[in-house]
Parts: structure tokens; C-alpha cells; sequence
């Protein structure tokens, strides 16, 4: 396996990784249409965020992330297709991305996770902050994670 760095022609299959990842969980046809036409919505997507693809050893997508850096990250996407969700590439896609963001001086990552993931998202270190209501009309929670090492954080 390998993470490369994601690119404009990358777009269909990341919109196709989402979408599997997405239809995993008991979402019907009319959602998962209405969802596929938000995510990955054009070429600028992948120039706009810091997206990483993870490919399993014959190169082929298995996963993604996209980030969008600032003091804050936005941790905008991770999907891992349904035959690899469980076996451990959402953790390393996460780990990625919290290394990126912090790399980059962000002081914690925050974003707006799928309900089903919530417990993935705790089991790595995040916590839920609050509620949004998502442009598909769904409640979503809230997650953080702290990029400051608790050294740093504990000083006064």
C-alpha cells in the first residue's frame, strides 16, 4: 500500500469511493444520488484541499482524504471503499491527515462527520463539539481532534 498525493484526474474515482463508502450503510438510492452529485463536485476540488489517495499494492484506489489547511484544518473527506471498511485504512488515512495538518501548524482538525462514523472517529482520539445541519437537510456531528501535544498543551 501506498498514500500519493491526490490530482485533478483522480475526481470520478474519488466521487466513486464516496459514494461505495457512503452506500455501505443502510442509505437508500434517492440519498445516495443526491449525495453523489455534491461530493467531488468539479476538477478545482482536488486543487482547492490537500487530498491524499491510498492505493492498495496494485495501485489501486482503496481510500481517500482531503483537507483543507488553515489554524483550524477542516478534515473535508475520508472514505474508504465498503471491502476495506474495518480493516484499519480509515485509521491510517486519519493518522495521515492529523500528521499533515499538524505538519502544516494547525492546532486542532474539525469536521463534520458521517453519523455512522462517529465511533471510528472516538476510537482515534476525537471528540464531538456540536451539531450542524448538512446541505443534504441531515443533523451531522461535529468532531474535533487536538493537533497540540499534550506537553505543549499543559504549559503554561
Amino acid at each position: 500500500m501506498r498514500i500519493r498525493a491526490g490530482t485533478p484526474a483522480d475526481r470520478p474515482v474519488l466521487r466513486r469511493i464516496a459514494v461505495a463508502s457512503k452506500g455501505h450503510w443502510s442509505y437508500g438510492p434517492e440519498f445516495l444520488a443526491r449525495f453523489a452529485a455534491v461530493i467531488v463536485p468539479d476538477d478545482d476540488y482536488v486543487t482547492r484541499r490537500d487530498v491524499r489517495v491510498l492505493e492498495d499494492d496494485d495501485a489501486t484506489p482503496i481510500g481517500f482524504s482531503a483537507i483543507l489547511h488553515g489554524g483550524v484544518a477542516v478534515l473535508d473527506d475520508l472514505w474508504v471503499v465498503p471491502e476495506h471498511i474495518g480493516s484499519g485504512i480509515g485509521a491510517i488515512l486519519f493518522a495521515d491527515a492529523v500528521s499533515r495538518a499538524a505538519a502544516r501548524g494547525a492546532t486542532r482538525m474539525e469536521w463534520e462527520a458521517e453519523p455512522y462514523a462517529v465511533g471510528f472517529y472516538e476510537r482515534q482520539g476525537a471528540t464531538v463539539v456540536g451539531r450542524v445541519t448538512s446541505e443534504l437537510g441531515r443533523e451531522m456531528p461535529v468532531m474535533r481532534i487536538s493537533l497540540v501535544p499534550a506537553s505543549r498543551a499543559e504549559a503554561p
